[in-house]
């Protein structure tokens, strides 16, 4: 059975037959209970929340991008896309590090040294680094 025989089986449905209702309701709830539709929105379900934690890693919200991709699919990525991204940044190179990084992935400086660094003492390495 498909469901384009349950949607026919429902327009040839006369309602003053008790029996013919009943029969409409079987056909639809063998097809709502086939294991094969259920696989499918299984496989699918997944597929999306994988999409969707892969796009939550590298914006740092891999719960994020798990959850919103499972329940919501393309339009849960969209979500996790969009919104503001968990890294911080770091003050030397500028790139993305996960909020409990002591150094730089990229760049290795100490991170919690350069957080307290004030922006004068930046400006004097800066200013080094240039020569005349």
């Amino acid at each position: 059975m498909s469901l384009d025989d349950c949607i026919q089986a429902y327009g040839r449905l006369d309602s003053a037959d008790p029996d013919a209702t009943q029969a409409a309701l079987q056909t639809c709830m063998r097809v709502l209970l086939d294991p094969l539709v259920w696989e499918w929105a299984l496989g699918l379900t997944l597929i999306c929340a994988l999409v969707g934690l892969v796009i939550g890693y590298i914006r740092g919200r891999w719960l994020a991008g798990l959850v919103w991709g499972a329940a919501l699919g393309p339009i849960g990525w969209a979500i996790v896309l969009l919104s503001k991204s968990g890294l911080i940044e770091c003050p030397d190179c500028g790139r993305g590090n996960v909020p409990r990084a002591k150094a730089c992935r990229h760049c290795g400086v100490n991170l919690q040294a350069a957080a307290t660094r004030s922006q004068r003492s930046s400006l004097k390495r800066v200013d080094r680094g240039r020569g005349w």
